[in-house]
């Protein structure tokens, strides 16, 4: 069966997320997140889309831009076609890296434009990987993080700058962009190699044996990968009322 053709933005304007496929790790060290920066940063030059902001997690990226001169399905087919040609060489595999194509929405109005914004920044804040948006290495966003070359100025699409934008970003959100419903169950398998990317541990119990801080930013960093409280709870035999309360916190 054809695939059904996406829907164009009226303003140019769309939410993008790539993810690995069968939520697999895409990212599991600095270089892998640099080097895809880079190639962003060549494929920016040669479509010239603007990007407004990106965050790059484990396993899935978010990026919120506005389509340059040439179609976003070619745009990412360039992306794509360069991190999977690196990511295999140096990891000796073979196959896909993405899940099937690249999914969006379009950003019509201003109002959806800093919704989208805003959930793009709390990303790692929701997974457990930062306090605040700024604080993330992965994420580019104009006024939020550092000077980056890769970032468009935002200033003709919003009048939030400075604090009253950082503001705005550090805000929790509630809305869900682009989430997958009902995804299936993660293997014991999976979530391990999960477990130890994201936590830095040598296998799931180590992080039963932490205590403190460190056993609740390990576990916070764990839920945002999608790992279960149950599964969590059974692979570290840390107890589900236990990870529940730091769910909370």
């Amino acid at each position: 069966m054809a695939r059904m053709a996406r829907e164009k933005s009226c303003t140019g304007l769309y939410h993008v997320m790539l993810r690995g496929a069968d939520r697999r790790i895409i990212f599991s060290d600095d270089e892998d997140n640099r080097r895809f920066l880079e190639i962003m940063q060549r494929v920016k030059r040669e479509s010239m889309f603007q990007l407004y902001a990106y965050c790059l997690m484990g396993n899935h990226v978010h990026l919120l831009l506005r389509e340059g001169k040439e179609a976003l399905g070619m745009t990412f087919k360039r992306i794509g076609v360069s991190y999977v040609h690196y990511y295999n060489w140096k990891y000796q595999l073979h196959g896909h890296l993405f899940q099937d194509r690249y999914r969006s929405e379009q950003v019509e109005d201003d109002a959806y434009f800093l919704d989208v914004l805003r959930y793009i920044c709390q990303n790692p804040v929701k997974a457990g990987l930062c306090a605040k948006p700024f604080e993330y290495p992965w994420l580019g966003c104009s006024g939020i993080t550092e000077d980056d070359a890769l970032i468009d100025d935002l200033g003709n699409l919003t009048d939030l700058k400075g604090e009253a934008l950082l503001g705005f970003v550090s805000e929790r959100s509630d809305t869900e962009h682009l989430e997958d419903k009902g995804s299936k169950r993660l293997t014991d398998r999976e979530a391990i190699e999960r477990l130890r990317i994201a936590c830095g541990c040598n296998n799931a119990q180590d992080i039963g044996g932490w205590t403190g801080e460190k056993c609740e930013t390990a576990v916070r960093k764990a839920l945002g990968t999608g790992v279960s409280i149950r599964q969590l709870s059974r692979l570290t035999g840390i107890s589900k009322a236990v990870i529940e309360r730091i769910a909370k916190m």
